[in-house]
């Protein structure tokens, strides 16, 4: 088996293999990798809008077959295999996300366990997978993880101190907008032109029927913009108006764009 074991750790080795280019939204938006802010948003951006998740089998170029069971191994080959996998994965921006302590004997079980899923690779950045569905019951990480118990205890405190909160009072009427709201609003936007309108908090068109927002796909100049950024909801609306006409476009154009 240890020969088997050396031949397997040179393959892995081998196969960091040139990776492709980064993904156009880079190329559009200019983001700098770099940069701590534009880094995180458009590996997002990356990760969740443009993304094809792929078993990490074919990532990698290790097919999963090629890992031995776990009972076939010791626990110094165990340890071995877990660390050249770990690195490999690295190497295309994943990270596994194993308590601090977790031996590494004990990690490639899991590895091999999570070898057939499938994740989006991105260009720059880290994609963290999660080994944990805090099921307290069915823990992965025995002995070695106290998180699901943190979080009991935390709700116990939250849950005890929303009973002890006195209600707050309040009329009705108070969530209601007033006549005077509406003029406010009216004046606002009355030489709007779009064909869409933007009424309190959501977007319209012209048959009254209420867009989903949150459908609207966020294109990677956006997410480095300081509008996009900024805590204010009218421009942001704006902003949706503008990516839902361009949603079709090759290519996003925003005269507005200010970059972070």
């Amino acid at each position: 088996m240890q020969t088997y074991i050396n031949q397997l750790v040179n393959e892995i080795r081998g196969a960091y293999g040139e990776v492709g280019p980064p993904h156009q939204i880079w190329f559009d938006s200019g983001a700098d990798p770099d940069d701590e802010v534009e880094l995180e948003d458009l590996t997002f951006v990356e990760q969740y809008i443009y993304g094809e998740p792929k078993p990490i089998s074919q990532i990698t170029g290790i097919a999963e077959e090629k890992l031995p069971d776990s009972e076939m191994l010791s626990k110094n080959q165990r340890a071995v295999l877990a660390v050249e996998l770990c690195n490999l994965l690295a190497f295309h921006h994943f990270h596994l996300d194993f308590p601090d302590n977790f031996p590494l004997d004990m990690q490639y079980p899991i590895i091999r366990k999570h070898w057939v899923e499938s994740h989006v690779e991105v260009s720059f950045g880290t994609v963290h997978i999660d080994l944990c569905d805090f099921d307290i019951d069915n823990c992965p990480f025995p002995g070695y993880c106290n998180i699901c118990e943190e979080n009991d205890r935390q709700f116990e405190i939250d849950n005890r101190g929303a009973q002890e909160d006195q209600a707050v009072d309040f009329e009705e009427g108070d969530l209601i907008p007033k006549p005077e709201d509406f003029e406010k609003f009216d004046e606002l936007h009355e030489d709007d032109q779009s064909p869409f309108k933007m009424v309190f908090g959501g977007i319209y068109d012209d048959d009254g029927n209420e867009v989903d927002m949150s459908l609207i796909p966020v294109p990677g100049l956006c997410v480095i913009c300081k509008k996009y950024q900024a805590d204010d909801d009218e421009e942001d609306l704006l902003c949706q108006l503008n990516r839902f006409d361009q949603q079709s476009d090759d290519h996003f154009k925003c005269d507005a764009y200010e970059r972070l």
